[in-house]
């Protein structure tokens, strides 16, 4: 591990400290807040105890300056040091692949024999399997996920296929069976479910 590493490293400990502790001062003037709120509505005298919140909740905004201050020092050297990092490997690429700045030329490559995946737009004309479509929720292109869903269809079935006079259970058939259920698209990062495809 090499200084600007173990530097990196080291910041980013310490601005996660610095974000819990901020975090915690934050929830104990939120209920400072609270219960200072609760004495001005029960109409209490003031008090040692009033006073003594008062001056806990200064010193957090205090701290919580303090806090940000030092947070902002530190992504500023953090920041510094990535990019000073970032700049060491842009260099050293360049050496070893031996780039010129001055070089102007282009280089076409003819596109790939095989076509494009498609991409189905509207979700109404999603067919019955996985395929790639954009999610309306978050607006990723993604592969959707199906699975299948007792409907009214499948309750149909089962008491037709009673009423007709099946015996022994075969009138359970339709819930074992995928054909007689819905299909539900959903997005695989956001868990939305796109659409239900109805069967018949």
């Amino acid at each position: 591990m090499t200084s600007l590493e173990y530097n990196a490293s080291k910041i980013s400990v310490e601005l996660k400290q610095l974000t819990f502790r901020e975090h915690q001062l934050e929830d104990r003037k939120k209920i400072l807040c609270v219960f200072r709120e609760l004495r001005k509505r029960a109409d209490c005298e003031h008090t040692e105890e009033a006073a003594a919140t008062e001056d806990e909740i200064e010193d957090i905004n205090k701290d919580l300056k303090q806090i940000s201050e030092r947070k902002a020092e530190l992504q500023k050297t953090y920041e510094e040091i990535l990019v000073s990092k970032d700049q060491k490997k842009i260099d050293a690429k360049e050496s070893q692949a031996g780039f010129d700045e001055n070089d102007s030329s282009v280089y076409v490559v003819e596109p790939p024999s095989y076509p494009a995946p498609t991409v189905i737009l509207d979700v109404e004309k999603l067919p019955p399997h996985p395929c790639r479509t954009q999610c309306p929720e978050c607006r990723a292109f993604i592969i959707t996920e199906t699975f299948t869903s007792i409907s009214s269809v499948t309750w149909l079935v089962c008491f037709m296929s009673a009423m007709i006079g099946c015996a022994a259970g075969c009138c359970l058939i339709p819930f074992c069976s995928d054909k007689f259920k819905s299909i539900t698209h959903r997005c695989p990062k956001c868990r939305t479910p796109i659409v239900t495809l109805k069967t018949l």
